[in-house]
């Protein structure tokens, strides 16, 4: 099976066709295919490699000159980069097997027997192996499960990108035993981050709108100091070479080539953050913890499909500070309230959205494709992706849109509000129990007893979200006002329904109750004080 000329990436034709394309072929012929046909996971994992191999074929492209060539130069570079390193994509190759380590090996038992292997299942994560649930699979009791080589790689990939971390396999590369526990995540999923990636008209314009200039990484793409008195200060991240062409010989975390694996842009595109070898003609594998990846969090710079925001944070006194986040998906949160934070251009110091936003077609149309997979302890929770289709319009009026999501935002928290006041008059402890909790969990609380009605309207506001690409589109026209009270008078109608949902009038008390949050919720039109130590996220 060789990764580079053997199909085995799921895609879709302009016919609308599905089939299995080569790495060769999206690379050389990727106007024949509209687009992936592949988990978010998979995708964000894809476009990885395809930009490390585009990369690596251009050697570039230095700069926007050489950016914008890149449609015409690429299928011929890529087709002669890949036959020159065919090789290196082979998946069972005796010394050089593709992202894998060809020296690992199961830890030995006493009696010289080589040590436990593991299931090539454990590489899906939707498979029923390990910790992985059987809801959708009942697989995992078969003593044997095959599996076809190409989902093999896509799998192997996906693995090295997205594995989380806790506990592990444990083999053994020359003398380095791994540990079992401990093991950290994978580089895409920390923090359970946002990808954002353009999509275009065919895989060869969604590679070439994701493919940075070597100019705006060395802008823009740098490491920073975690230590607070040094807030300025910035460290060049190295460009480096994929994985294959300069492969770690041992384990030893300060070599060259680990160092250009884990700490280049173009090596960290390919990782191999799990060090793992297929058994050939077998179901299973060795597999065990690898290279650790540092993260936004351990100072390093963020994935270049990430975004990166301020976040800040008041104490129980009021004490604010301020600090550089990773832009996080939450499952209660739809992305569409995100796009503040993710569709920004990265500026100097590091903030602002993917390295991609420059080649963002302001003056035409175009899709932006937002992937995740929240992190919950130490594994993976929920899948989550969307597509906004931005018009020029919407980026001209993009500080409009940004205001309205506060808007509805604001009215959500007036919602939470009222219920606060219903339940603290007909249950007297409601206050003090707050304060029994503490600090940092209070607003968990608070929105824990705001569920069902945040439920009921935010699912009705994203109904109705037709209403607020109308008001935009609208701006400038006589429509513009009369689209934006439809849109407000929406979110207010919303707020008071799910106020109903979620509060009885079952009793006396329970109707008088219900008159005191109802009368917050229509007359108080300002906007409550956030709690002291409630995290506000600003926009950039």
């Amino acid at each position: 099976m060789n990764v580079a000329f053997d199909p085995w990436i799921p895609v879709v034709t302009t016919a609308g066709k599905r089939e299995l394309a080569s790495l060769g072929a999206v690379l050389t012929k990727g106007e024949q295919f509209a687009d992936l046909a592949v988990r978010p996971h998979e995708r964000v994992s894809l476009m990885r490699l395809f930009l490390c191999v585009a990369h690596a074929a251009l050697n570039g492209p230095k700069d926007y000159v050489e950016w914008c060539e890149v449609p015409k130069r690429l299928p011929e570079a890529a087709r002669k980069y890949l036959t020159n390193w065919k090789d290196s994509f082979e998946l069972f190759h005796e010394t050089r097997p593709w992202l894998q380590v060809a020296k690992l090996k199961g830890v030995e038992k006493e009696d010289g027997v080589s040590g436990k292997t593991s299931p090539v299942a454990l590489l899906d994560f939707e498979l029923a192996t390990g910790n992985n649930s059987t809801l959708n699979d009942h697989g995992g009791q078969m003593s044997s499960r095959q599996i076809e080589p190409g989902r093999v790689v896509l799998n192997l990939l996906t693995f090295q990108n997205f594995s989380s971390g806790g506990g592990s396999p444990i083999a053994q590369w020359n003398t380095i035993r791994t540990s079992q526990v401990g093991n950290p995540d994978a580089p895409c999923l920390s923090q359970s981050m946002a990808h954002c990636l353009f999509r275009g008209r065919s895989l060869a314009e969604t590679i070439h709108l994701n493919l940075p200039a070597f100019e705006t990484i060395g802008r823009v793409y740098k490491t920073f100091s975690k230590d607070k008195k040094k807030d300025d200060s910035y460290s060049d991240v190295a460009l480096g070479r994929p994985v294959w062409e300069f492969f770690p010989e041992s384990p030893e975390k300060e070599s060259d080539r680990v160092i250009n694996a884990t700490k280049t842009y173009i090596g960290r595109l390919a990782p191999i953050s799990r060090w793992i070898r297929l058994i050939h003609g077998s179901d299973q594998i060795y597999c065990c913890n690898g290279f650790k990846y540092d993260t936004f969090k351990d100072g390093f710079a963020s994935e270049p499909t990430a975004a990166v925001r301020l976040v800040t944070k008041k104490d129980k006194n009021g004490a604010e500070t301020t600090e550089r986040r990773i832009v996080s998906v939450e499952p209660a949160k739809t992305l569409w309230r995100e796009l503040s934070s993710l569709l920004v251009k990265r500026s100097a110091d590091g903030l602002g959205g993917p390295l991609a936003m420059e080649n963002a077609p302001y003056d035409t149309e175009f899709d932006f494709h937002v992937c995740a997979i929240t992190r919950d302890q130490a594994s993976m929770d929920i899948a989550v992706e969307s597509v906004f289709h931005i018009t020029p319009a919407f980026q001209i009026n993009f500080s409009v849109y940004q205001s309205e999501v506060i808007e509805a935002e604001g009215c959500s928290r007036r919602l939470r509000w009222a219920i606060e006041d219903y339940r603290s008059t007909i249950d007297k402890d409601w206050v003090q129990r707050v304060k029994r909790t503490q600090a940092k969990e209070q607003n968990t609380l608070k929105n824990r007893l705001a569920q069902t009605a945040f439920l009921s309207y935010w699912t009705t506001v994203e109904k109705n979200l037709p209403l607020l690409m109308a008001h935009i589109e609208a701006i400038g026209s006589d429509s513009a006002i009369p689209t934006r009270e439809a849109w407000r008078k929406m979110l207010f109608a919303a707020a008071c329904e799910a106020y109903r949902i979620a509060c009885g009038q079952e009793t006396p008390r329970q109707i008088r109750a219900f008159a005191k949050g109802w009368l917050k919720l229509t007359t108080t039109r300002d906007e409550p004080k956030s709690d002291t130590h409630e995290i506000k996220e600003e926009n950039l």
